[in-house]
């Protein structure tokens, strides 16, 4: 609200905080919103009025009168069908993509495989999700915007670094947005990790957690005092290109972190050892379970060295909580078990869980960021039901 009056503003807060209430609470009374935010009556009825004339209430039906009697309170909630989001992970082989109406319910998702790492023609996959979710659409008012989980850095909604997919100059910011005329969010998957967690699952009630996620790169997702930490020019959280300290150390070559513990670093290990080429996460999950021993002295490797990665980062910024996105140890939960063991070693404490579905995190997390600034909310805690 660019030159607004105070008296604006002002109206403009209360309208967001009656709208957070009705967001966070699912389903809710005017007369606990009014006790709750300490305002009288006649003004919360004003701005219930407001928001309804809008579309994005919906009348759920009557709660419990008071031991006075009198009226039965309407009870209300967010509208689903005002319209929806729709979210893409630009994944090194498959393209997801998740529709989410304005509460942040799943009603569509998609896996696609990307064959070519082509920027052009993933454009014209994405094209082809948003035109699909339009022709089925059924909300109010349609799509409202557009999120990208990119696994590279990402600052001030620009692709800084994609080292898996080349963008060959493409601005997805300016195309999308000029294109279907919605707000058009451009963020870290790792960063999305952690914004899945404090909206959407345990990190709700904690103001310090970190997200790490495993893949074919390393990230951390750092979220400090409920806000995200980008860091400087958004390169907070590369844990991955940590170096590391090898046997000979002052031989001057820069080993990175992932190279030693991302699934990269695995597969190129086992197919080092065993000749196999193009080795999936799928082919190491089997491998394991025929009890192949290359990949199991690998996955042991791995294990060793990952949880040191996250005995690091856990004193670097000692979170409540950490979380680790990884499909790997998802896949193998005994590789789970085998982090948190190593991890109590080396002597953490600071608990460790892991993040299940963890393809749907980085898209709820993205289906997070674009519906607050469609709400125009960016600076406000919004609490989504956590997805089954």
């Amino acid at each position: 609200m660019t030159n607004a009056t105070g008296r604006e503003l002002f109206h403009k807060q209360n309208l967001d905080l009656v709208l957070q209430q009705i967001f966070n609470n699912k389903i809710i009374s005017r007369i606990d919103i009014s006790r709750t935010l300490n305002l009288n009556k006649s003004t919360v009825s004003a701005l219930y009025n407001e928001l309804d004339e809008k579309g994005i209430l919906k009348e759920v039906g009557s709660g419990e009168s008071t031991s006075a009697g009198g009226r039965k309170p309407v009870l209300v909630k967010i509208n689903e069908h005002y319209g929806y989001t729709i979210n893409f992970d630009l994944g090194f082989r498959h393209l997801h993509v998740m529709g989410n109406y304005i509460n942040g319910e799943v009603f569509y998702y998609q896996r696609i495989e990307l064959g070519s790492r082509d920027i052009h023609k993933i454009l014209e996959m994405i094209d082809q999700q948003i035109k699909i979710s339009k022709q089925s659409d059924k909300t109010k008012h349609g799509l409202l915007g557009i999120g990208f989980s990119i696994h590279g850095i990402v600052q001030d909604n620009q692709i800084v670094n994609s080292p898996f997919i080349d963008m060959d100059g493409v601005d997805l910011a300016d195309r999308y947005s000029k294109k279907y005329h919605v707000p058009v969010i451009l963020e870290n998957e790792a960063n999305l990790s952690g914004i899945y967690e404090r909206d959407f699952n345990d990190g709700k009630d904690k103001d310090n957690i970190i997200a790490i996620s495993i893949h074919k790169g390393i990230g951390a997702g750092i979220i400090l005092n409920k806000q995200l930490y980008r860091g400087f020019n958004g390169e907070a959280g590369e844990i991955g290109r940590s170096l590391m300290f090898t046997e000979n150390f002052m031989d001057n070559k820069n080993d990175k972190v992932e190279d030693f513990c991302s699934e990269d670093a695995i597969i190129d290990q086992v197919e080092a050892q065993t000749k196999h080429e193009h080795l999936t996460r799928e082919d190491l999950v089997q491998m394991n379970q025929a009890g192949d021993q290359i990949v199991q002295k690998e996955l042991v490797h791995f294990t060793y060295a990952i949880s040191r990665v996250i005995y690091n980062v856990a004193i670097s910024f000692a979170p409540e909580e950490l979380y680790l996105n990884s499909p790997l140890i998802e896949a193998i939960p005994s590789l789970f078990d085998e982090v948190v063991a190593n991890t109590s070693k080396l002597g953490m404490k600071i608990p460790i869980r892991l993040i299940v579905h963890s393809g749907y995190a980085t898209l709820l997390g993205c289906c997070s960021v674009v519906t607050h600034r469609v709400l125009d909310m960016d600076d406000y805690n919004l609490e989504f039901a956590i997805q089954e």
